[in-house]
């Protein structure tokens, strides 16, 4: 039987707020056994009202991984990108309610999350696996890229990560390989490598196709190519995808991981993306 549940709210939003009290409440009466986690700020903000939630210090964000049994999520699609950042490995079943602008990951409307939990708990609920990616970034030969003479932690991505030429004017000369195999050159405003749950994000905004989350599959979707004959690729999800950064490019690349996280490349450093073997189980 699950112990502890970890609640995700969106940020600075009313509909959530009231949706997050109004969990809580209902789980700490007819559910005594379970212990209810948070955030740290969503503890501070209701003390008050929530006395009896947990929570996990800051720097400690990541014991998550070892003492969550389930998770609820209140907001929209990135309200669910954001949790799944808090787990870098294995990630625990998801229970998605639809409070935010944008849903498609949401499985279920608000109004029913007593009967949902109430099956879940029953063992009433199928899993949907999520594939999600693991991405690094390296210098030309080979070793991880330092910023403040700190190496950059390795990335784990539920929709897309994206190479982009931000503010900078020019294309972009982008250098794709697949398996240790040049595939093409990749001219263009940028290039977007997502998973099939990112299919109908971004990817799908620049002309990428839309991929049913059990189809395992990459998806390399160009961003406004110089070339009419480029076209989204689908890649299986075995693939191990180099990004290299061109010699002839004026600048450098912006990388962003869910709209999240944002680093630069200059010439001739490169992204590796591949599949991740833990996915995110998300309950329907």
């Amino acid at each position: 039987q699950p112990r502890n549940v970890l609640i995700i709210k969106k940020q600075n939003d009313i509909k959530s707020e009231n949706g997050l009290i109004e969990v809580c409440n209902w789980l700490h009466k007819e559910h005594p056994e379970l212990n209810l986690i948070v955030e740290p700020h969503v503890a501070e903000q209701y003390y008050d009202r929530l006395p009896f939630v947990h929570t996990a210090p800051q720097d400690m964000k990541h014991e998550y991984t070892r003492t969550v049994d389930f998770a609820i999520t209140l907001g929209g699609d990135g309200t669910m990108l954001h949790l799944s950042s808090l787990f870098p490995k294995a990630a625990p079943p998801v229970i998605c309610f639809s409070l935010g602008t944008l849903g498609f990951l949401m499985s279920f409307q608000f109004k029913h999350f007593r009967r949902v939990i109430t099956d879940m708990k029953a063992g009433h609920a199928s899993l949907m696996l999520r594939m999600r990616l693991f991405c690094s970034l390296h210098q030309a030969d080979g070793r991880r890229i330092s910023y403040n003479g700190k190496e950059v932690d390795d990335q784990q991505v539920m929709n897309e990560v994206t190479l982009h030429r931000g503010r900078y004017p020019h294309l972009t000369a982008i250098g794709c390989y697949v398996d240790n195999e040049f595939l093409t050159e990749c001219v263009a405003d940028g290039l977007i490598v997502s998973t099939p749950t990112g299919s109908t994000a971004y990817s799908l905004s620049a002309g990428g196709p839309i991929v049913h989350p059990s189809v395992q599959s990459l998806i390399m979707t160009p961003i406004c190519p110089r070339s009419l004959s480029f076209r989204p690729v689908l890649l299986p999800p075995s693939a191990d995808i180099q990004l290299h950064i061109g010699e002839s490019s004026r600048s450098q690349v912006e990388v962003s991981m869910d709209g999240q996280e944002i680093f630069l490349l200059d010439k001739k450093e490169y992204l590796r993306v591949s599949s991740l073997q833990k996915e995110e189980r998300t309950k329907m």
